[in-house]
């Protein structure tokens, strides 16, 4: 038989006969081992332990393949410094044609005022130092305000005036321009001076005048003085009103 089987009877022996025959049988049996004992149930869980030392940090991560999604834009920042111009851009394009403006004001000049002269001089002697020019030979002379007997034009109507000589010379020549009233000597306006050596020059010189009533105009030569009056070399002496006083 099997010694669990000899276990058990001995152990009914036991039971059945009363203490001395249980005491003899388990002296005599008691080294045999006795039968396994059904698993117990599962025990609960034991309490968590104590956190253990930090480990060392890994090795960087693989980046992933795909992007996240763009985040929100930030807020503008602080203006840059102004850069360099650039070069000009290419011309555009004619714009349309405006509309006519307003008509303007009525102007003040009097297209009724007029006033002007122009004479040559055909005398082929010099004229006489500090002594008016003589152009005797009118080409014109609107409203008749130049006289040749005198060789001076006088104002009749006050305004602004244009006054130009185109002269010939044979050597050095100064011509003042000279104005005042009457036959007084008059002032001397400006003078023009022209330098030449055994040759004919030609030389012409003018001015605009603030002319008032009955003032005169003329011109007079200086002691250098070659000026002359030929038939193909004419020496002339004009004037004409550019503004009428208002």
């Amino acid at each position: 038989m099997l010694p669990q089987m000899w276990t058990l009877w001995a152990t009914l022996i036991c039971l059945a006969g009363g203490q001395l025959a249980s005491a003899t049988l388990c002296r005599t049996y008691g080294t045999i081992p006795g039968i396994p004992g059904i698993p117990g149930q599962p025990g609960s869980d034991g309490r968590d332990g104590e956190n253990g030392p930090k480990g060392e940090q890994g090795p960087p991560g693989q980046g992933g393949a795909e992007r996240g999604e763009m985040g929100d834009p930030g807020m503008p920042g602080p203006p840059g410094k102004v850069g360099p111009a650039g070069p000009p851009g290419p011309p555009g394009m004619p714009g349309m044609v405006g509309m006519p403006g307003p008509m303007g004001e009525p102007g003040d000049y009097k297209v009724t005022s007029k006033s002007a002269f122009s004479a040559a001089r055909s005398i082929s002697s010099y004229p006489r130092r500090e002594q008016p020019v003589r152009f005797d030979r009118v080409l014109a002379n609107a409203n008749g305000h130049y006289e040749s007997r005198y060789g001076r034009f006088t104002c009749r109507l006050p305004g602004t005036y244009f006054f130009t000589y185109h002269v010939t010379s044979r050597g050095n020549l100064c011509l003042s321009l000279k104005k005042g009233r009457g036959s007084s000597r008059g002032d001397r306006v400006v003078t023009f001076c022209d330098f030449v050596h055994g040759s004919f020059q030609v030389t012409t010189g003018g001015v605009v005048l603030q002319m008032a009533m009955n003032e005169s105009v003329w011109l007079e030569p200086t002691e250098k003085n070659s000026l002359v009056g030929l038939e193909g070399s004419d020496s002339i002496f004009s004037g004409f009103l550019i503004f009428p006083e208002a």
